[in-house]
């Protein structure tokens, strides 16, 4: 059975399932964004019911609101609580991945932030849940609050993309801003962290990496077809290059490029560039986010919001969830999922 964090009953397995009815929700990673997603869940009184936790330490201290979840450390009995979505906010790409798959293959749903996750596998994750009839969300795994995924999707629906451009890594852009308005590099990723925009180890972030399976996922969206992490150049941003940045002045950005030439031949790049003369990008501060794309109708689709950050991404996820609750599933008779090993 699947219960409120108050152990209230809602629905028990073998009982029909008839609509309107309210979707249980798993949450996988109960850190910065798993926590907020489930304690908006714990809030819930209409839609939605948060059924368990997929956590390191089930014995941990959990925030109040979330002391009667169900928490599980192993997948497996994680899963076997039958959500009916699950939502991914596991800090490791490798476990997300397989987390994600488990749970398509047993016609659960899937919302994910984990952009290492999923960036290189989506065509293989896309067709797993067609074979299942269920819906792999990920809106909540680039731009945060901003709705890149739909963007550049809006784009390719209106004809072939040509080019995106954007900022995507909220860490980044906050740290530029901040030493361009007088802030130390050490002081700028401090004051991130203590934020929530930044992790307190911001490798991912500062390397490149993080914006690197972004532009990955978006480049995805715009061509159908997966492009090599490995083949995305990177630049990181150390503190000798953000002083540089000061030194020379004007306005700063880590952007993130995808470009496909007339032959049909598609390169994609992270590096800073110097932004003075675009008014669009350069007014990105602060934890921001942006996209541009242009088709090859020369139309063009741009999109903001803030990217780092609990409350951008937890309202992500949701407008995910919503969407996948207003779709009807495919047989609403059906009372038992099959149980399939997660491996």
């Amino acid at each position: 059975m699947c219960v409120d964090v108050d152990d209230k009953v809602v629905v028990s397995v073998g009982e029909k399932l008839s609509a309107p009815r309210r979707l249980r929700v798993a949450v996988a990673g109960l850190g910065v964004i798993g926590e907020g997603a489930a304690l908006r869940l714990a809030e819930e009184t209409g839609a939605y019911a948060l059924c368990a936790g997929l956590v390191n330490n089930p014995d941990k201290e959990r925030h109040e609101r979330l002391s009667g979840l169900r928490t599980y450390s192993d997948p497996n009995v994680f899963l076997v609580e039958q959500p009916d979505v699950v939502i991914d906010a596991l800090p490791s790409g490798e476990a997300g991945l397989k987390l994600i798959a488990a749970a398509l293959a047993r016609g659960v749903h899937v919302v994910t932030a984990n952009k290492q996750a999923i960036a290189g596998h989506l065509a293989d994750l896309h067709k797993l849940a067609q074979q299942n009839n269920v819906t792999l969300a990920y809106s909540p795994s680039v731009g945060g609050g901003a709705p890149m995924v739909e963007t550049v999707r809006r784009a390719r629906e209106a004809g072939d993309v040509r080019s995106i451009t954007a900022i995507l890594n909220g860490t980044v852009n906050y740290i530029l801003s901040a030493m361009k308005d007088g802030a130390s590099y050490e002081g700028a990723v401090k004051a991130a962290q203590e934020a929530g925009f930044a992790e307190p180890d911001p490798t991912a972030d500062l390397s490149g990496e993080d914006a690197r399976a972004k532009i990955s996922i978006l480049t995805y969206e715009a061509f159908g077809r997966e492009f090599p992490q490995d083949s995305i150049r990177i630049e990181p941003l150390t503190a000798e290059r953000a002083d540089e940045f000061v030194k020379l002045g004007g306005v700063w950005k880590q952007l993130s490029t995808v470009k496909k030439s007339p032959d049909g031949g598609i390169s994609a790049r992270v590096r800073f560039e110097r932004v003075d003369d675009d008014a669009f990008l350069a007014g990105v501060d602060g934890e921001g986010n942006a996209v541009r794309v242009i088709n090859t109708n020369g139309e063009e689709f741009t999109c903001t919001g803030k990217g780092a950050g609990r409350a951008p991404t937890v309202a992500s996820i949701f407008s995910d969830l919503e969407r996948i609750a207003m779709t009807p599933p495919p047989d609403s008779e059906k009372t038992l999922r099959r149980i399939q090993t997660f491996s």
